[in-house]
């Protein structure tokens, strides 16, 4: 039984409960955690890291969307909003976001179905003024009027954000078909319209005002009746000692009102009635894909946490290799993927659904892809379970918590929140979560018998629907809220007597044991005085180089292998990309039944086509990599194309590349922007045609073709080595070597596989960067192709220069940090131009520049005078910045670069970033560091002045910007100023001329400016005329370092410093190649 200590009050810190006991810890875990219980109820988890180089917080509050009032849906995400932008003690609305910016961190919220959650993290000495600041938000916010009335549109505009997301659309549905007056029926998100029905009620003829002042008043209404400090748990990880940690936060949270609510409201009641379930409802969807749900309700398992039926249960209806559901509606051609398991959060209502991805195959033969899912039920019930597959999940479960590695310290935080808040005892706060504990297999069996025709509910989504399956003549619905189409039917009683039928499928088996299991997992501890900062190039031949790194931080029984194969075949013209697509995507498809037991394992792999090639990686626990490795690499080199799974690849991939099209204006913006700086790019657009004529002889073809010639780079870190234990002398000597040698081994089986010869220096595909001439003013103008998508949006993007400037480099990204605030809490909060906006430094092929992104209802024009207006008013806030805050800014953005990683995955992905580059820049975070703490301020406003403010950079800056519009925008952009001159395209030259390809596509401007209208180009001739005017950037060129070893002389270098070369435009040379993107 959990003990429990009295801590009596001592100077300014109030007692509270500490718990005595021991918390179970991950292996790896060396950090000290203390339990603690507020006088006022709330619970807190404090984590001493002494190696912390990043501090956080979260407080998660078990009140969500649920609690909501039935005539103020999403009220609880309203207060979200609200409730962090300004308090008694710190008034300012933008006093936090601009603390916590200032210093490093980030911060953000999010409301659930039943809880809201508050998190930040910071600079290790600033946890103290973040501690009392997050803590005033709940026990004495302001919910200023103004902010109310602006507010409000932040939420409405974030409601409008997703009305064209499809996951949001359905689940809306989903929850309106429950029983009336269940809370599981709540619209979460809210809207102007459902926030401010209150004040409405006041009169049709109310004012806005007198409607946003009810608003406020339900507002605090609301919080006072629901935000209740019983009901709050908050975890603090920092380096401060725990008795000085609970210094920090007991005082402040302490004065956090307990209104004498039940602290864990849950809801037990089943949310759907008879009426909703035996029944299908067809979804229209906006983009163009097939899918189904089959869901079943679940009953409350919380007090089941050891042992975890459902997500055992999950374990087989997920399962993706031989007998089971997916593998066998794929040999059918029905399938593309499948997910399974139980949803929603412990305290709400909870479903436990098999969701999978169908081809328009399995979407017309639906009642048999149900009938396969409910055989397999049959299968379960009629079988008898062995114990070896409970084994399996508790001992990966073990296995995976035993060598947990650090995540980000807010993440970390945010989940010990939650955690806080479950049945676990104090003791297994960490574990919980994790282990399976206990075999039940009654409960089990329980929670299957529930799986039968007549509880189910089905859901079909498609973007169009075949009379073959809805009748024509059927009335559909529109939902409330998103305008979703529907129609509910009930199941045919055939078809439902045929799902309660015995399972009578062959085909359909429970899985075997999983030889993949890991079995040599000793990892023995060496005594390292700093852990090396890069790998080291340990071989180099004319076919191959390796770059490899021993684990000598992390301590754990794994090893991250990425391994990049170029070839100028990859992306030499839309054909050759579109075949490079196809190839990786068979190749998963086939792989998929074989791999799938080495991913239960802590195995996974990857194999992206990339502009330079193909990328394959391999990580997870090392004793059996090479054994994966080995199988993907084989597959690549021997795969037989199947007509009838390239029907199905062809077929995913066509609508993946015209879904891609009604995505998010703010991404697809982003994504034509980036394009822009690209000398080769082959859009989907361009691809698709291709699709078609491809066969199966094709992809073998082009697969031999590819590898033919080609130059590998790999990089392996990690743990490889046997256990260090066996060697009785030089143990540590030996241990890096047999791991090195096991590094060459994993190279030599890529030669091995590929059979490759090396491409000549010249044929290895390098990356650019296209080149704006200073004073350049482009505007790129598209509409989106969703006629009912409200959104527009904007990409304002500044070219500053080359990555290998190091000076530069480290001003633009001082400029970035000081901006991230203002330019959120200004054209966001304060001008409401709409949900997303953000700042930030942007890096395309060795050439960085500063970017802002807005997605509005309102036109990319206006928006791009805000953003002008707002540059200019920074840099005089900048200009006039204090001695104390500039070194404060600094301190704050050195902190970000000297993080370090938390985990080998994240080291991995770093040094890979380095290798991928071209620069090899390893040390780079240090020399920024460094440097930046010696800027100036006269000159961070001197390169401000001339790059970023537009009245003082006229005929400096660089800067395109991509305005996408939505369909429902008619007005007509300002007309621009007479022009002098067509656009100088060259970094010297006066003038190149672009304007002639497609008469009145380019409207010259004054100056270097120049707008591309895309309706007036359908071909793209005058976008690809005005890129190949443009110049490239050199490549990168590597910096010589103690990484290289001995390798450092006759390496390949880039064309230099200085030096440019033309671009060829859209169809451009392979020296001049695009940056990388998985599956492009």
């Amino acid at each position: 039984m959990s003990t429990w200590k009295d801590v009596p009050r001592a100077g300014d810190v109030p007692g509270y409960r500490l718990f005595m006991g021991e918390v179970e810890k991950p292996w790896l875990d060396e950090r000290q955690y203390r339990l603690v219980e507020l006088s006022n109820g709330l619970r807190a988890v404090l984590v001493h890291d002494a190696t912390a180089d990043k501090a956080a917080a979260c407080l998660a509050l078990a009140t969500g969307s649920m609690m909501d009032p039935d005539d103020a849906p999403g009220l609880a995400h309203f207060c979200e909003h609200m409730i962090s932008k300004g308090s008694e003690p710190y008034p300012a609305e933008n006093d936090f976001l601009s603390f916590i910016s200032a210093n490093g961190g980030s911060r953000n919220a999010a409301t659930g179905p039943t809880y809201t959650q508050y998190w930040f993290s910071i600079r290790p000495t600033e946890l103290a003024g973040g501690l009392p600041r997050l803590a005033a938000f709940f026990h004495a916010p302001l919910f200023t009027e103004s902010l109310t009335a602006r507010e409000i549109n932040a939420v409405d505009s974030e409601f409008k954000r997703n009305l064209q997301n499809d996951g949001r659309r359905v689940l809306q549905i989903t929850k309106n078909l429950s029983i009336h007056g269940h809370p599981y029926r709540k619209f979460g998100t809210g809207n102007y319209v459902s926030l401010s029905e209150a004040g409405r009620r006041e009169g049709e003829q109310a004012s806005e005002e007198v409607i946003l002042k009810e608003t406020r008043k339900r507002l605090v209404a609301w919080w006072q009746r629901e935000y209740c400090a019983s009901r709050m748990t908050l975890a603090v990880i920092g380096k401060e000692t725990l008795d000085e940690l609970a210094s920090l936060a007991v005082p402040h949270f302490a004065k956090i009102p307990n209104r004498a609510l039940e602290p864990r409201p849950a809801f037990k009641d089943e949310p759907w009635g008879r009426e909703h379930m035996g029944t299908v409802i067809f979804i229209q969807t906006v983009k163009d894909f097939y899918a189904f749900d089959v869901s079943f309700q679940l009953p409350d398992l919380r007090e089941h946490y050891e042992t975890k039926p459902a997500s055992f249960l999950a374990h087989f209806f997920g399962h993706e290799g031989p007998g089971s559901i997916c593998a066998y509606l794929k040999k059918k051609g029905w399938l593309t993927s499948l997910s399974s398991g139980p949803s929603g959060s412990s305290r709400s209502v909870q479903f436990f659904a098999v969701h999978g991805r169908l081809t328009l195959e399995g979407y017309l033969h639906y009642r048999e892809v149900l009938e396969a899912v409910f055989n397999y039920i049959s299968l379960l019930r009629a079988s008898p379970l062995p114990v070896f597959h409970f084994a399996e999940v508790r001992t990966m479960a073990a296995t995976r918590f035993r060598f947990k590695e650090k995540a980000q310290p807010h993440s970390y935080a945010t989940a010990l929140a939650h955690a806080l808040a479950e049945p676990y005892p104090p003791e297994q706060l960490l574990s919980g979560a994790h282990l399976y504990r206990d075999w039940d297999e009654s409960l089990v069996r329980q929670v299957l018998d529930g799986f039968v025709p007549e509880r189910v509910r089905v859901t079909l989504q498609a973007k169009t629907h075949h009379e073959d399956i809805v009748r024509n003549d059927v009335e559909w619905v529109t939902e409330k809220w998103y305008g979703t189409q529907y129609v509910v039917q009930k199941m045919e009683q055939e078809l439902l007597q045929k799902l309660g039928q015995p399972n009578t499928n062959q085909e359909l088996y429970l899985p075997t044991p999983n030889p993949f299991i890991p079995e040599d997992l000793d990892v023995e501890k060496v005594d390292v005085s700093e852990p090396f900062k890069h790998p080291l190039l340990v071989k180099r031949t004319e076919l191959s180089q390796l770059w490899h790194k021993k684990d000598d931080q992390f301590w754990v029984p794994k090893a991250h292998v990425r391994i990049d194969v170029k070839s100028p075949l990859a992306y030499a013209t839309a054909r050759h990309a579109m075949l490079s697509r196809v190839l990786v995507d068979l190749v998963d498809d086939a792989l998929a039944e074989v791999t799938y037991n080495a991913d239960l394992a802590g195995l996974c792999y990857s194999v992206p086509n990339q502009i330079e090639g193909l990328t394959v990686s391999v990580s997870g626990y090392n004793d059996k990599i090479p054994v994966l490795l080995r199988i993907v690499l084989e597959k690549i080199r021997g795969l037989q194309v199947q007509p009838d799974r390239l029907r199905v690849v062809k077929e995913e991939i066509q609508r993946e590349y015209e879904n891609f099209y009604m995505s998010q204006p703010s991404a697809l913006s982003e994504s034509y922007a980036t394009w822009m700086f690209m000398p080769t790019i082959w859009t989907p657009a361009e691809k698709l045609p291709e699709l078609s004529r491809i066969s199966e002889s094709d992809i073998e073809r082009h697969r031999d073709e590819l590898l033919s010639k080609v130059f590998i780079e790999a990089l392996v870190n990690g743990n490889l080595t046997e256990d260090v234990r066996r060697y009785r002398k030089n143990k540590v000597l030996r241990w890096l070597i047999i791991n090195l040698q096991k590094s060459l081994g994993i190279l030599s089986l890529a030669e091995e596989c590929l059979k490759a010869r090396p491409l000549l220096p010249g044929e290895i595909p390098r990356q650019r960067s296209l080149v704006l001439p200073p004073g350049s003013d482009v505007v790129l103008r598209k509409r989106h192709t969703n006629p009912k998508e409200i959104n527009s949006s904007l990409s304002y993007y500044l070219q500053f220069g080359e990555v290998s400037d190091v000076r530069l480099r480290c001003t633009l990204a001082l400029i970035a940090h000081m901006m991230r605030e203002p330019c959120y809490s200004i054209l966001r909060t304060e001008e409401q131009l709409g949900y997303v906006v953000g700042s930030s430094p942007w890096s395309i092929n060795g050439t960085r520049g500063l970017g802002i992104r807005i997605q509005s209802v309102r036109p990319p024009w206006f928006l791009e005078s805000r953003v002008d207006a707002f540059l200019e008013t920074f840099g005089d806030r900048v200009a006039s910045m204090s001695p104390d805050e500039f070194t404060r800014q600094k301190e704050g953005l050195i902190v970000k670069k000297l993080e370090r990683a938390k985990n080998l995955h994240e080291e991995t992905s770093r040094f890979w970033a380095h290798i991928r580059s071209g620069y090899y820049d390893f040390l780079r975070h240090e020399e920024d560091a460094s440097l930046i703490r010696e800027l100036a301020l006269p000159e961070v406003v001197a390169t401000y002045d001339a790059l970023v403010r537009p009245s003082t950079g006229a005929k400096t800056r660089k800067k395109l910007s991509v305005h996408l519009l939505s369909q429902e925008i008619r007005d007509a952009p300002p007309a621009q100023p007479p022009a002098d001159s067509d656009i100088d395209a060259s970094p010297n030259a006066d003038a190149a001329d672009v304007s002639g390809t497609a008469e009145g596509a380019v409207r010259p401007a004054r100056g270097h400016t120049a707008t591309l209208v895309a309706e007036e180009d359908p071909r793209g001739e005058v976008e690809s005329a005005f890129k190949a005017a443009l110049w490239c950037a050199p490549t990168a060129t590597p910096v010589i370092s103690a990484a290289f070893g001995g390798y450092e002389h006759g390496l390949a270098r880039g064309s230099g410093h200085g030096a440019s070369a033309h671009a060829t435009g859209r169809g451009g040379a392979a020296d001049c190649a695009a940056p990388t993107s998985s599956r492009l």
